[in-house]
């Protein structure tokens, strides 16, 4: 309870004190805690989330059969509102083609997967782990949801990434609790947060990360 309440503190602290950071200092941190993390991987994995309930064949083929789904529909859904955005705005088959094709796209994709995995150790490994033993009467969902809100809330001051993150941390952690795999629920959120930013919000993530902004 008290590393808990520890981490939640100084977290908070960070997010009032610093409300615009540079992509690197995030990065940093990150890395730094999950170096942390991974020294205490062992007892994690043995004493806080224990034997899983399933064999790993069954719980590597639920996770990324039911979160390819998932993330199929959902990035269908954000390639339609951008297409009807710019549509909207530029009235042409190749204003739409060239925003949902732009090529910075697969680069960004491309680095967003480690980014990603970083996230998970922390959020679904360590956080969501804590949580668990902290609250072990709780169901899987409420746990889940817990988690989800705590991920969202690191993204302030943004708060459409804040609503949508508060969502796909919801689902990934209610995945993580039934199948405890990362790389799954890590491939799901690279996919969906690049194309978020890139078709929904307009927005480079190279052009961004470059900047440092």
């Amino acid at each position: 309870m008290l590393e808990v309440a520890g981490l939640g503190a100084l977290t908070a602290l960070y997010l009032a004190l610093v409300p615009v950071r540079p992509p690197a200092v995030d990065l940093g941190l990150a890395l730094l805690a999950v170096v942390v993390i991974l020294m205490t991987a062992g007892y994690t994995r043995r004493r806080i989330w224990g034997s899983p309930d399933w064999p790993a064949a069954e719980r590597v083929r639920h996770s990324a059969m039911h979160l390819l789904t998932g993330t199929s529909i959902i990035v269908a859904l954000f390639a339609a509102l951008g297409a009807v955005r710019v549509w909207w705005t530029a009235d042409t088959a190749s204003a739409v083609a060239a925003h949902l094709l732009k090529p910075t796209l697969p680069v960004a994709l491309a680095l967003f997967i480690p980014w990603a995995l970083l996230q998970q150790t922390l959020f679904q490994f360590y956080l969501l782990g804590r949580m668990r033993a902290l609250w072990p009467a709780a169901p899987p969902f409420v746990l889940a949801a817990a988690n989800g809100v705590v991920y969202g809330a690191v993204h302030l001051p943004a708060w459409d990434v804040v609503a949508v993150t508060m969502i796909g941390g919801t689902v990934w952690s209610w995945y993580y609790v039934r199948d405890r795999q990362l790389l799954p629920i890590a491939l799901s959120h690279a996919v969906l947060g690049t194309t978020y930013f890139y078709w929904v919000r307009d927005q480079d993530l190279i052009g961004h990360w470059l900047a440092g902004s």
